[in-house]
């Protein structure tokens, strides 16, 4: 199975994205992401057998889960040179970014191919018509531009699978290693 390591935002994180930025989406020629495709990309993994993803899983679980998850935002939206709109991630990413480097060194010590692209702290949230004039997108991008969304803490390190219905393909959770939200801290103390 195509599994992959993401961080997805909590639905409330999603939804106050989806309201903020109501205006671009109907601009004709954005096509947005459906929400229940946004995720902030780890790495990749390629196809793995049910028993390379136990071992991905265990692995990474004795390492992530119960760690604090750190807080962040969504911030900086910007359209990139490939005429994709991508938002950024503010606040404490540091965690987020020690977690990419951990994943893929993780995982090849378990013998487990991995891709390397450099992590970046966003999630792609369009693509844009490459024939669209950017004149058209400025009226509702001047409404987002500055947003900021609402801090919220990274609910964990999610394993995606692929999974396919026709020619669409959809993401579907294969395992949460969950982290511990600072509500949860404070309870336990």
């Amino acid at each position: 199975m195509l599994i992959r390591a993401a961080i997805v935002p909590p639905e409330e994180a999603l939804e106050e994205l989806w309201v903020a930025t109501r205006a671009l989406r109907m601009v004709p020629g954005v096509d947005a992401v459906p929400t229940d495709k946004l995720d902030i990309p780890i790495t990749s993994f390629g196809n793995l057998i049910p028993p390379d993803c136990v071992r991905l899983a265990d692995k990474l679980r004795g390492a992530v889960e119960g760690a604090m998850g750190p807080m962040v935002w969504f911030q900086g939206l910007r359209l990139e040179e490939n005429a994709t709109i991508v938002l950024g991630l503010a606040g404490d990413v540091d965690p987020i970014a020690d977690l990419a480097r951990y994943v893929p060194e993780a995982a090849e010590t378990l013998g487990l191919y991995v891709d390397r692209r450099r992590f970046r702290p966003q999630i792609k949230f369009a693509s844009v018509d490459p024939e669209m004039q950017v004149a058209m997108l400025r009226p509702a991008w001047g409404a987002v531009a500055d947003w900021t969304g609402t801090p919220w803490a990274v609910p964990g390190l999610s394993l995606l699978r692929t999974r396919w219905s026709g020619s669409q393909s959809f993401p579907e959770e294969y395992d949460l290693i969950e982290m511990a939200w600072p509500d949860q801290a404070d309870a336990s103390a």
